[in-house]
């Protein structure tokens, strides 16, 4: 029971600190504020996070693994590489889209993102990129894959272009129909532009 406690109360203060370092900007951000909007004293904070920085880190990393596991999930049960990769295309357009305020943190204050925080993001985008890897073999043995160089790239080429696009949903407020530039995506990918 304490222990669901301390985690419910860690979660509400990486809550508040969004919510602030979006509306404030992480200079402007001010940790009584952060613990006003969690409900809890300024010093609380401390308790889980060793500062300012470390807890913006913390909201980072808390995003990108909440991303990882949420691919990991949606793909579950998917048979086909075509429907796999849809269901990357519309988790990631989706879950980017309700997490915008991580996204533009990141975009804004990039010179929080320290060496061993480099390092820890590249760690992640290799295993998010090693289960897509790993998906595409697997699906495409049977299709002649070359090898696991050629899905590793495949995985870096089809990350790009949904990252790309997804930006300029996020970033941009560029319109459109998530169903049908999902749908659009996975067929250039697999089948090139030609043949649409």
């Amino acid at each position: 029971m304490k222990r669901e406690k301390q985690l419910e109360k860690r979660s509400s203060i990486l809550e508040a600190a969004i919510s602030v370092f979006s509306r404030e900007g992480y200079p402007n951000a001010r940790m009584q504020e952060i613990a006003t909007k969690a409900g809890i004293g300024k010093g609380t904070i401390y308790q889980y996070f060793k500062g300012k920085k470390h807890l913006f880190q913390q909201v980072v990393k808390e995003g990108i693994d909440q991303y990882a596991i949420g691919i990991k999930n949606e793909i579950k049960g998917c048979i086909g590489i075509e429907q796999i990769l849809k269901k990357i295309v519309t988790f990631s357009f989706s879950f980017l889209e309700n997490h915008s305020d991580v996204l533009k943190m990141i975009e804004s204050h990039r010179s929080l993102i320290d060496e061993s925080m480099m390092k820890w993001l590249y760690d992640r985008k290799i295993k998010i990129t090693d289960l897509l890897v790993k998906t595409i073999v697997e699906k495409t043995e049977k299709k002649g894959m070359r090898s696991y160089k050629d899905a590793e790239l495949a995985a870096y080429c089809f990350f790009g272009m949904m990252i790309s696009v997804v930006q300029e949903k996020v970033f941009h407020k560029k319109e459109f129909d998530i169903e049908e530039v999902s749908d659009r995506i996975v067929k250039i990918f697999l089948h090139g532009y030609e043949q649409l």
